[in-house]
């Protein structure tokens, strides 16, 4: 398939949103490019930009207000100060992780832009398999495929995020062509979400391969190896352990991934790296510039931004709690490359700080030229050794734990226990994916949060709480109602 950068094709798809922006009564679903339905998708380059729109919906909805980190992150306690944003005064230990109705959340409480990409994947799976194959300069039959099974991808990776944060989606996999005449539609349960994401992996997997014809795709656009990844995060929720660990067996074994060295630990946010599996571009060009001023600049300050004097600060005893020694000495290698000043009051997140100057010479407009890694390999490990550890298969569980300590330079862990050793893994997640925006949905998705004898279990979520589903967040009923007036809130907000 024919590389492309996000930018470049995405503006014929903008002008399709702006012309049928205001027709939004199906859960504010525009069908994208509505206006042109009949001659736009004529092209093998048409069928290119609607998927690039695909990409670029995905990274806004995942930005937008931060809100990969704050649903991820700041939910599971990893910061203690947010940038002096009253926004998240409740995202502490002091406001009890209370997140409901905050009356300045806006996007935290609406799912609209995650369903305008379903839409935009919809319309790719209905209009792509009917485009003559004389429009196609590539093989037509594997050049559909690839876009098909992508768009497949994409709507799976929405509704597994839209499942983990809101839960009970509304469900749409058909195109509407006409919103305004389109029937309420009122939410599926949980079970019947993640039931929907395996079934779009599952086409996705049919479609797609392992290998790249362009280098420059590498991990920027969805493979097989990504739906497997993806898979096999599902399979976990639904409890399904023996089809989670063959899914990422298939990672694994065919994926061709490996482990970035420790000495280079840092290289995995800077693009196509050999432990990523699946990542939004997102790298500063003079030329072509993808990174946004919004999406790591939060986490950082001087001297890592010039003048920048406020960040999220990273929570010292959660660090303390997952790493133990937080010296300059500490053997973790992801110590040093993650965390600065952690010997004072106000540490911060430097995971990403490949920052960049548009006016270089002045030092202003500072942008972060780091991708957001949604997928990799260290995840995938420790993915099949939970999973290995529920089935009882503690001698694996140890061995693809310890594949992860052993590059972060700590001491094999030896399995005395299930229970422990399940502890200690999600530990070894709390310690490798520190503000990458997922150790809170893992640990909701064990029950761990709440665990009275789980050391990293987060106050505030009591068994009450995680058992009636207030680790999802509320629906803004307010906004969303006068799209679809099916919808009902979320059980424990509508009580609390």
């Amino acid at each position: 398939m024919k590389n492309y950068k996000i930018k470049y094709f995405v503006i014929l798809f903008l002008c399709g949103t702006m012309l049928f922006g205001s027709c939004k009564k199906y859960i504010n679903e525009t069908p994208i490019n509505a206006p042109t339905t009949a001659n736009f998708w004529t092209s093998e380059q048409a069928a290119q930009t609607g998927l690039a729109g695909a990409y670029s919906l995905l990274r806004t909805a995942l930005l937008s207000r931060s809100s990969y980190f704050t649903f991820g992150d700041a939910t599971a306690g990893e910061f203690a100060s947010f940038n002096g944003d009253i926004a998240y005064t409740d995202f502490n230990e002091s406001g009890q992780y209370d997140f409901n109705y905050t009356p300045y959340g806006g996007v935290w409480n609406d799912w609209t832009i995650f369903y305008q990409l379903i839409a935009q994947c919809n319309l790719i799976i209905n209009k792509v398999p009917g485009m003559a194959a004389s429009t196609f300069t590539d093989d037509p039959v594997a050049t559909k495929k690839q876009i098909i099974g992508q768009a497949y991808f994409l709507r799976a990776f929405a509704y597994y995020y839209i499942t983990e944060v809101w839960g009970a989606p509304v469900i749409v996999t058909q195109v509407y062509t006409n919103p305004i005449t389109a029937q309420p539609v009122a939410r599926s349960t949980d079970a019947q979400g993640f039931a929907q994401v395996v079934s779009d992996l599952t086409q996705s997997i049919s479609m797609l391969q392992y290998s790249y014809a362009n280098p420059t795709d590498v991990a920027v656009q969805a493979n097989k190896s990504a739906a497997f990844a993806l898979l096999s995060k599902t399979y976990m929720w639904q409890k399904q352990y023996q089809p989670a660990a063959a899914a990422a067996d298939s990672v694994i074994k065919y994926g061709g991934y490996t482990l970035e060295p420790a000495a280079t630990y840092r290289n995995i946010f800077r693009g196509h790296d050999q432990e990523s599996i699946f990542e939004l571009y997102m790298l500063y060009t003079g030329a072509d510039n993808e990174a946004t001023g919004d999406a790591f600049n939060m986490f950082l300050q001087a001297p890592f931004i010039v003048s920048q004097q406020t960040a999220w600060y990273v929570a010292p005893t959660v660090i303390n709690n997952l790493y133990g020694d937080t010296t300059s000495t500490s053997a973790d290698i992801r110590v040093k490359n993650n965390f600065y000043g952690l010997q004072t009051i106000n540490p911060i997140l430097v995971k990403y700080a490949d920052v960049v100057y548009q006016n270089s010479g002045t030092q202003t407009t500072a942008y972060v030229s780091d991708d957001l890694v949604l997928l990799r390999l260290a995840d995938i490990y420790l993915t099949r050794a939970e999973a290995a550890a529920r089935l009882g298969d503690l001698g694996t569980a140890d061995m693809y734990l310890n594949l992860v300590r052993k590059r972060a330079g700590v001491a094999a862990y030896n399995a005395t226990g299930a229970t422990d050793l399940i502890y200690e893994i999600m530990d070894e997640r709390g310690r490798e994916f520190y503000g990458e925006g997922s150790w809170y949905f893992d640990l909701y998705r064990t029950g761990l949060i709440s665990d009275p004898n789980y050391d990293n279990a987060v106050p505030g979520y009591n068994t009450d709480r995680v058992n009636g589903g207030g680790c999802q967040w509320p629906i803004g009923l307010r906004a969303l109602l006068q799209q679809d007036p099916l919808l009902v809130q979320n059980k424990w907000w509508a009580s609390h």
